[in-house]
């Protein structure tokens, strides 16, 4: 099998060179089958990555909380918390229950096209759930952030759930919440199994039929008709623009999800195509390219994934000590080697100390 830090690895960092390939282009309109192929100059990442990020931060936070105190607050909730980090560095808001190390980043305190259905519900202060939701928007921005957890969580349909529920913190609709459940299942099953991309869509859709029951039936068919939709579209010999015009734009989550899936399936062998065909239209190019850049770096690991895109990525040192922390076990005490106190100053006093980075 291959190896899960490359798995891990390829999920993160694809996720981000898809969304900073598909940033500049978002909006555009009129664009041409493989038009887009590389950064104009250095891929910078967009709010998409940064909310990913967050959300990698939050998980191994609250596991090292854990492992030390015996006693942490539900996923969901330290997912919201780490939001809020978010939130604060994109306005004036200060979170005074800061968890996050990855806040103090200056690359990340800065604003880059953020959603402003994430923004106007963290503005609230409020955590929306399934039960209680907090609008009713179906956008993109509860997808595109969601696969560290089926990364990170090791029981797929554990997965899923904490996937829907931290997309229904800022999006109340079913269908913004939907796709995030199958998302992170899909991303679990390619991140522990050598499985294709469509034997592990069709095994999450199947958790997803047996499982998941929040939701009208209306709503749950109308996610599956999409999906089976692209399935079909992928094996029909038709331009990618065309396809993805078939599908929509990307700006509501179960397009987004939908053309990422349409990508990966056409192109389950070559990260670059996949990824080229997922930012190559007139929508939400970089939540598109996002989210099949998890699922390819997910299928072909970190190795497949070509140089030329991974040297000018912005922040890829942080992203990969990022996946490098979800990829081991947390310490299990605060008095150890200086590696484990390095962790430490990250996911406990939520700091960073370079200096036992270098030591360790």
């Amino acid at each position: 099998m291959m190896n899960k830090n490359d798995k891990i690895r390829g999920s993160l960092i694809g996720g981000a060179v898809g969304d900073a390939l598909g940033y500049p282009v978002e909006f555009a309109n009129f664009l041409k089958d493989k038009e887009v192929t590389r950064f104009q100059d250095k891929g910078i990442i967009s709010d998409d990555t940064q909310m990913t990020l967050f959300t990698a931060n939050a998980l191994i936070w609250r596991e090292t909380r854990v492992n030390l105190r015996g006693i942490a607050m539900q996923p969901s909730d330290a997912i919201f918390l780490a939001y809020k980090d978010w939130y604060s560095t994109q306005s004036n808001y200060d979170n005074e229950n800061s968890i996050s190390w990855i806040k103090i980043l200056p690359e990340l305190n800065v604003q880059r096209a953020p959603g402003n259905t994430c923004l106007s519900a963290l503005s609230s202060n409020k955590k929306g759930t399934i039960d209680e939701p907090i609008n009713n928007s179906k956008g993109c921005g509860g997808v595109m952030r969601v696969a560290p957890i089926g990364m990170y969580i090791k029981n797929p349909e554990k997965a899923g759930i904490i996937s829907a529920e931290a997309s229904a913190i800022t999006h109340g609709h079913a269908l913004g919440v939907i796709p995030a459940y199958v998302f992170a299942v899909l991303i679990n099953y390619l991140i522990n199994n050598d499985i294709s991309i469509e034997d592990a869509l069709n095994k999450s859709m199947d958790l997803y039929n047996q499982k998941f029951n929040k939701y009208e039936l209306s709503d749950k068919i109308e996610f599956i008709n999409i999906i089976q939709k692209v399935i079909e579209l992928s094996k029909k010999k038709i331009s990618d623009v065309e396809a993805i015009k078939l599908i929509g734009e990307g700006w509501v989550a179960e397009e987004a999800f939908a053309i990422a899936i349409y990508s990966c399936l056409k192109y389950p062998n070559s990260f670059e195509d996949a990824i080229v065909c997922a930012i190559n239209h007139g929508g939400d190019s970089d939540s598109t390219g996002a989210i099949a850049g998890n699922i390819m770096g997910a299928h072909l690991g970190y190795s497949k994934i070509p140089n030329y895109y991974v040297e000018d990525l912005e922040l890829k040192d942080v992203i990969l000590e990022l996946a490098d922390d979800m990829s081991i076990d947390v310490p299990v005490s605060e008095y150890k080697e200086d590696n484990d106190k390095y962790w430490l100053s990250k996911y406990l006093y939520c700091s960073r100390d370079i200096n036992l980075k270098n030591k360790g």
